[in-house]
């Protein structure tokens, strides 16, 4: 069946289909995504500070809104300079502001003394210290102590989730968009295909495994401690992870999308071409918004200009990487027949997303990142013009062109090659730099430290 022949209420079942998906990303992403409320702060202790007491059974922090009580951390000492908290804090029933510890069920007269801390939306620790006396005040001995520090293991595994996370979008959203863009009825070439899902399936467990691993990231604790029920509620609980799991949700409609230009009509025309890159680009701006959320932030949410330039960045970034992955899927195998209609498409739209990643990356990104996305732009545009000059060739020789196509293909393999390396330069850049801007870095994170009357 030709593109002319195609029936009309079959083309508008398409497009209605993709506008849906599309309007159901979005409307995932903002259904999922809770309102920033900054980073709490705290009101009052009971015990209070200095606070002569009988005996009580529980010591409270209560703060002025809801704090995520599986990331907190509270640890106190007895008189004699014991530490007598194990565990995390909970939130007492209808109590979500305020952070609840037991006491010890043996209780001696003297002086306890109480430290806090909980991550704020930059994931520095909000911290605290204050004291209480049992029955009779004493000088304390030992004032509890927190760690400060991040596990190098967490901090190493939780950034190589998200890296491989980012990794996975790119060449997800840029494969899907070539083949839908360039060459319809590559989405049914079956090396092509499988990377798709390959991708998306990647995306998943490497956001499971972010979400999993974020609990101890930002409570300063140990590897082993990753998967401590309280860990993965205070995630969930927290801004951040609410980014993260709106992720996995707006990752249910992409998939539907997916099937649907998996399995979809691949004879269409250059319009309809158009209108499906534009549905990728639309779902998949949905889901790069999910990354400005996940990561560390101001307390009233990521600014709509850094957010906006963040998609901007990351659509330029998979739709130039798309390229040369294509280009050398093709060449490993697609016969004659695919190669004159897909090549050309291929080597004419290269260059045009190097160009867009240049423009975009000229004006959102800076240092090392800048340098590694120019590299990436002349890697796309040179493999661009390498496969016209080749398609050029094989028209003057009238034949294959076999040490052409040899050549060529190593050309891609080499840029396939290079543009990973680009891409974890560029994201390992933009994690430090992102570290820095917001006083996040593992080795030296600044400290908020509140005050109240009363709490020192």
């Amino acid at each position: 069946m030709t593109p002319a022949c195609t029936p009309p209420p079959a083309l508008a079942r398409g497009v209605l289909g993709l506008l849906i998906v599309v309007a159901a990303c979005w409307g995932t992403l903002l259904a999922a995504m809770p309102m920033p409320g900054g980073d709490p702060v705290l009101v009052s202790v009971s015990p209070g500070a200095g606070e002569l007491v009988k005996s009580p059974d529980e010591v409270r922090l209560t703060f002025d809104r809801p704090v995520p009580a599986g990331l907190a951390t509270v640890r106190m000492t007895s008189p004699s300079g014991e530490q007598v908290v194990a565990g995390r804090p909970r939130n007492p029933a209808g109590a979500a502001d305020t952070l609840a510890v037991a006491m010890p069920p043996t209780r001696y007269a003297g002086t306890y003394s109480v430290a806090w801390s909980l991550p704020s939306s930059r994931l520095e620790p909000i911290s605290g210290t204050s004291s209480f006396a049992v029955f009779a005040p004493t000088t304390p001995v030992r004032v509890p102590e927190i760690a400060t520090e991040r596990d190098p293991v967490v901090t190493v595994v939780h950034t190589a989730f998200r890296l491989a996370a980012t990794a996975a979008l790119t060449l997800g959203v840029g494969v899907t968009f070539v083949l839908v863009a360039a060459w319809p009825a590559g989405v049914r070439y079956a090396p092509a295909g499988r990377l798709i899902k390959y991708a998306w399936w990647t995306l998943v467990l490497t956001t499971l495994g972010t979400i999993v691993s974020f609990g101890a990231y930002a409570a300063r604790t140990s590897l082993g401690e990753a998967f401590d029920p309280a860990l993965l509620s205070g995630t969930l609980g927290s801004d951040i992870g609410a980014g993260l799991l709106a992720r996995l949700l707006v990752l249910v409609p992409v998939a539907l999308g997916l099937v649907q230009l998996l399995t979809g009509p691949s004879d269409v025309t250059a319009a309809q071409r158009r209108f499906r890159a534009a549905a990728v680009l639309g779902g998949a701006a949905a889901l790069i918004a999910t990354w400005g959320f996940s990561r560390p932030h101001d307390p009233e949410g990521p600014a709509p200009l850094v957010l906006g330039a963040e998609i901007a960045l990351l659509l330029a970034v998979a739709v130039s990487v798309g390229g040369p992955v294509v280009l050398w899927l093709l060449l490993r195998g697609a016969g004659d027949s695919v190669l004159r209609v897909a090549v050309p498409r291929l080597a004419r739209l290269m260059p045009v997303c190097g160009l867009l990643l240049l423009t975009v990356a000229a004006g959102t990104a800076g240092g090392w990142q800048l340098v590694a996305l120019l590299v990436l732009v002349a890697l796309v545009v040179g493999t661009g013009l390498a496969g016209r000059r080749w398609m050029r060739r094989r028209a003057d020789v009238r034949g294959l062109d076999l040490p052409g196509r040899v050549r060529l293909r190593r050309l891609a393999a080499v840029a396939t090659g290079a543009v990973a390396v680009a891409l974890v330069a560029a994201a390992v850049s933009d994690t430090g730099r992102s570290q820095l801007a917001l006083g996040g870095s593992t080795g030296g994170d600044q400290q908020i430290r509140t005050h109240v009357p009363g709490v020192r």
